[in-house]
């Protein structure tokens, strides 16, 4: 009788395996802990204080608002950095940022300049790792008047989110409607753009061994338009070869309109027919496990 109920398991078992091996991990994605000092004001409008103040917390709503960053509290920041005795604003050095951001316990620094001059408007910021004490990005935005500050602001907080691209995979498609596994928790918007791609060469260090990066092959384009808490559904724009946008491709959040336009900042090299191959630095957050 044992013997014949384990017979009967065993195709359930095996579907069940099967199922779980078919199936591709949903992303593991994680908010990046961030800190926004207070900005410093440079130029000819440097007694507007206040204005540094006022364009961190526009900044840090902006960031919040995306979904994809754990922002610490304005208040706390401040507390944290009265009791070390602190006071830090504007464009800190990379080292005394990662010393700052283990105290606030932050991957992240945000800090940067606000700086008004006759007939513009420019702010800077500059994204510190903490763990490496090195600027990973540095963004600039200018406007012709004051009065278009807040407009900058939502620029500087755009290009900031382009520096953390999110991931995933595709987990279903019917013709030319996709969905893939990430959704309003983590940000994503109707508008956005995702480029579908495979993984490629993996580059090493010749002495070390050490990964350096991993060459990434993009076979497809989608837009998102609708979103759901876990996923969303987007059309493929574009797609090198019929069917290459499939079940368990992977998903990287873009600005990119086009395959043909390249990445910002980004190394083309030869292409081979059908594909369009491009050394893409693997994102340091966000990424999967």
């Amino acid at each position: 009788m044992k013997n014949v109920r384990f017979a009967l398991l065993l195709p359930a078992l095996a579907g069940i395996l099967l199922l779980g091996l078919s199936v591709p991990a949903q992303a593991d994605f994680k908010k990046t802990k961030i800190a926004v000092l207070d900005f410093q004001m440079q130029g000819e409008q440097t007694n507007a204080k206040d204005m540094g103040k006022i364009v961190a917390e526009w900044l840090i709503t902006g960031l919040v608002e995306t979904g994809r960053f754990d922002v610490i509290e304005r208040r706390l920041l401040e507390k944290l950095l009265e009791e070390q005795k602190l006071g830090v604003t504007g464009a800190i050095d990379p080292n005394s940022a990662a010393q700052l951001g283990k105290i606030l316990g932050v991957k992240i620094i945000v800090s940067g300049t606000v700086t008004s001059l006759e007939g513009y408007t420019e702010i800077n910021a500059r994204l510190i790792n903490v763990d490496t004490a090195s600027i990973i990005a540095a963004e600039k935005v200018r406007a012709s008047s004051a009065e278009k500050l807040r407009d900058l602001v939502t620029k500087i907080t755009d290009k900031i989110v382009l520096a953390f691209p999110m991931e995933g995979y595709v987990v279903q498609r019917t013709d030319k409607k996709v969905t893939i596994d990430l959704g309003r928790q983590i940000g994503v918007r109707p508008g956005m753009k995702f480029i579908v791609f495979k993984e490629g060469k993996i580059i090493k260090h010749p002495k070390t061994g050490e990964v350096l990066d991993v060459e990434t092959i993009e076979t497809g384009l989608i837009e998102i338009k609708d979103v759901k808490e876990k996923t969303a559904m987007g059309v493929i724009l574009q797609e090198t070869a019929p069917n290459t946008v499939a079940y368990g491709s992977m998903v990287r959040s873009s600005n990119k309109e086009s395959l043909e336009e390249p990445e910002k900042d980004e190394k083309s090299v030869q292409q081979d027919p059908g594909e369009r191959r491009g050394l893409i630095p693997m994102p340091r957050f966000f990424r999967r496990e």
